[in-house]
């Protein structure tokens, strides 16, 4: 991100509490300190136009206001004339608290209190799972569990907002899967139009879903101080306030009862899914329902029914992660396949051969399977990684050898891409000729390592029959194309990429004149 002249530097105050009402905020020594400008509280968005809440459902806080329910949740902020200052200053601003009760940390803990963002379950239903479980020759009841995972990306969240001085307009430099959200909510906030902010994002050093929602996090208490001050401001968290604030993937809960046949046929499943989502929604919602539509990972169950609970806790707001629910989903339903076997003393293998789907079933979110070739891919994989063979080996091995043993698996695996919300499903792209032949590209999607840029140039390149070094792509940016979905639901190179084709497919020979003619 580029340095500004005369620019701040801002720093987090952060609660210490996971569950306790604020009595008091003394920012008076934190104030007195040599080089500090000002401190930002809840107060400061008070008056209108300022707003102090964002999220789906409005449950984020730009700062915490009357009580905290996490530790690690934005009180305030501290500017000064440098990250140090600014770090040094944060910590002598005092807060007193009450704690308050209960303060619930995992999903048993929710389930207990009843502790749910909603007050009844998601749910798909599909077949008649009552006959049955009354027709199977088994029924099991199992549970898995899978804990949570830090995104841990190289370059930790981090924004400079510049403000340009007439007509509220508001430049912000963010690492971000999502620069057009970022603007949303930051023109929101300040209380003025979309149009007087752009964000723009050149790079991140890694997302992993990490920069698709929490980055509002820190970009708009930045954006809120560079408004109100009229100068540049910068933050970079460190490391441990970024794995403080910004969450992490779901832990997840699932609960099951299973009817098979003897041969261990699937045909009933009745599974409770519960999502720990920390103390707001974010995108909790979204990520559980993804997990409800990949309980049952590659195999087909007639009659299914599963129930998706949101449980509100005083953690940081998990958030998304690669895969956005998905594993956790597909780890229950393996884990079913897995337990089946050891109930029925059959080689899971065989387990989930005779479960997999076929061409013509129906998914129990009504999807019908009209070209399905896992079968085929499921033959072709176990005959080319000559699995049956290999097996007899490391069986043999595991026979003469006490203390060191080997394994062998296979897993299927289905994955959904794209967003479910069909509207998010768009991008778009800016393509720039110039007289010397030259192209300049700005499209909707983020770089953060995965090669989006590169995959881009070489749309163009292929679609305009030139090379590659007359392509160059321009920073993301929201004046160049507005209204982009997140950089995620691993579709950034499909969606984007279409854009670019379908521009470059009206403008073919242009390119190449110019560079005939100019040479």
């Amino acid at each position: 991100m580029p340095h500004f002249e005369n620019e701040l530097y801002l720093a987090l105050v952060l609660s210490t509490r996971a569950h306790a009402e604020i009595l008091s905020i003394d920012a008076s020594q934190a104030l007195a300190m040599e080089g500090v400008h000002a401190f930002f509280s809840a107060k400061d968005l008070q008056e209108p136009p300022f707003r102090n809440c964002h999220g789906i459902i409005h449950d984020d806080e730009v700062f915490a206001e009357g009580k905290v329910t996490s530790q690690g949740q934005v009180i305030g902020a501290v500017v000064a004339v440098d990250q140090i200052t600014a770090q040094r200053a944060s910590k002598l601003v005092k807060v007193e608290y009450k704690d308050l009760e209960p303060v619930i940390i995992t999903i048993e803990d929710a389930i207990k209190k009843k502790s749910f963002f909603f007050n009844s379950p998601k749910e798909i239903y599909q077949g008649d799972i009552e006959a049955a479980f009354r027709s199977a020759n088994h029924v099991l009841d199992g549970e898995a569990r899978m804990s949570g995972q830090e995104h841990f990306y190289l370059e930790t969240h981090c924004t400079i907002a510049v403000p340009k001085g007439e007509d509220d307009e508001m430049e912000l430099f963010c690492s971000t899967q999502n620069p057009s959200e970022t603007q949303r909510v930051t023109a929101e906030i300040l209380g003025i139009k979309s149009n007087r902010v752009v964000c723009r994002v050149k790079r991140m050093g890694g997302g992993f879903g990490g920069k698709e929602s929490r980055m509002l996090v820190l970009s708009v208490p930045v954006a809120v101080a560079a408004y109100k001050l009229n100068r540049p401001v910068r933050c970079m968290l460190d490391r441990d306030e970024d794995m403080m604030v910004s969450g992490t993937r779901h832990p997840f809960l699932g609960k099951y009862k299973v009817g098979i046949t003897k041969e261990g046929k699937i045909i009933a499943c009745d599974i409770e899914i519960y999502c720990n989502a920390g103390h707001t929604l974010d995108l909790s919602g979204a990520v559980t329902e993804r997990a409800m539509f990949h309980f049952e990972n590659a195999y087909y169950i007639p009659n299914a029914r599963v129930r998706g609970y949101i449980c509100k806790t005083n953690l940081p707001s998990n958030t998304a992660f690669r895969g956005f629910g998905g594993p956790q989903g597909m780890f229950f339903g393996e884990n079913m396949i897995r337990e089946i076997a050891s109930y029925l003393n059959k080689d899971p293998l065989e387990i989930s051969s005779i479960n997999l789907y076929k061409e013509g079933d129906k998914t129990h979110y009504n999807q019908p399977l009209e070209y399905c070739t896992l079968q085929r891919c499921w033959d072709k994989c176990l005959k080319t990684a000559d699995y049956f063979n290999r097996k007899k080996q490391v069986e043999e091995f595991n026979r003469q050898n006490r203390w060191k043993k080997r394994g062998m698996s296979v897993v299927p695996t289905k994955f959904g891409i794209s967003y479910t919300l069909l509207m998010l499903n768009q991008a778009g792209a800016l393509v720039l000729i110039y007289d010397d032949g030259s192209v300049l590209i700005s499209h909707g999607g983020t770089e953060m390592g995965q090669g989006l840029h590169t995959k881009m140039i070489q749309v163009a390149s292929r679609a305009l029959d030139i090379s590659a070094d007359f392509i160059h792509i321009a920073e993301t940016s929201t004046d160049k194309v507005p209204n982009t979905s997140a950089t995620a639901a691993s579709c950034g190179s499909d969606l984007n990429g279409m854009a670019v084709l379908v521009i470059m497919s009206k403008y073919q020979n242009t390119a190449f004149d110019y560079q005939t003619c100019s040479s």
